[in-house]
């Protein structure tokens, strides 16, 4: 009796291994992670754009657009993911199991301003030799005339001065006088954490660190307005941040350089940070050069 339950038992041990292998995640070996972009089709009709994913593997799909975070579905959540996180911006996917190879699953999430198209549907896929790491989703094409005057801003970034450059790596140092301005400015959701003027005999800095609350749209900032004591718009300046967007949650640096007038006078001056293509403007507390 005992040695025909030993046989037995021993074979069926292949059994059992290969139920154990079936159930492992199929991880890939050394794959190569992919940063791209891809345009949602404008007909309703048209296949989902396609996504590679892997279990082990992060995919972080970035929309140019808000999101509803509570309209999103994922076929098979429950079942195949570790990780399924959204924000108003990000969804953020982690699969524990490989993912079908006869169908894709369905990633669906609608736009916070209902406008068309009102939905983003991509199609999750086995990946094999190339995961997705990074996915930016694009809403709407963009035009020549668009993609011109991004271009322009973003060279504008790249050409700040000197004392911006110092001011952003940390690295300013004596012969420059300092002074720490009240920071207790709060918006509806972006809260001024602190607030500094830099000045040189040529130079000015304005730095100032934002946080954007949890849960908030990302801001991303366009341009300054610096105002005189009378609130007369004088300049409108570049803005530079150690970033693109600040996300919810985030804290980071801004800095404004200016030139000190030349007269000897101490007039009071304020900067108002303007939103780019939005409504969330920061009037910080006034200074003088």
């Amino acid at each position: 009796m005992t040695l025909a339950l030993t046989r037995r038992a021993l074979c069926l041990l292949p059994l059992v291994g290969t139920a154990s292998a079936v159930a492992q995640p199929r991880l890939l070996s050394d794959p190569r992670l992919e940063a791209r972009a891809l345009v949602l089709p404008d007909s309703p009709t048209a296949p989902a754009p396609t996504v590679r994913a892997a279990p082990g593997y992060t995919t972080v799909l970035e929309f140019d657009a808000a999101i509803d975070p509570d309209s999103l579905s994922v076929e098979g959540r429950e079942e195949r993911f570790a990780l399924v996180e959204v924000t108003t911006r990000m969804v953020v996917l982690r699969p524990a199991l490989a993912l079908p190879e006869d169908r894709p699953l369905l990633l669906k999430v609608g736009f916070a301003d209902g406008l068309p198209p009102t939905h983003a549907t991509l199609a999750l896929v086995p990946a094999t030799t190339q995961v997705d790491a990074q996915v930016r989703v694009i809403r709407h094409p963009r035009s020549v005339p668009a993609l011109e005057s991004e271009l322009e801003a973003m060279r504008a970034r790249c050409e700040a001065g000197n004392l911006v450059k110092l001011a952003l790596s940390g690295e300013l140092q004596g012969g420059v006088t300092h002074e720490r301005l009240p920071s207790a400015l709060l918006s509806s959701e972006v809260e001024v954490v602190a607030h500094d003027v830099y000045r040189t005999l040529a130079h000015a800095l304005v730095t100032v660190q934002l946080k954007l609350a949890p849960g908030a749209q990302s801001w991303a900032p366009g341009e300054a307005w610096l105002r005189d004591a009378t609130g007369q718009v004088l300049r409108r300046l570049p803005v530079w941040m150690d970033g693109t967007w600040l996300q919810p949650g985030e804290a980071r640096f801004l800095a404004v350089e200016l030139e000190p007038p030349s007269r000897p006078t101490r007039p009071r001056w304020s900067l108002e940070l303007r939103e780019r293509d939005g409504e969330r403007h920061l009037a910080l507390a006034p200074f003088t050069l």
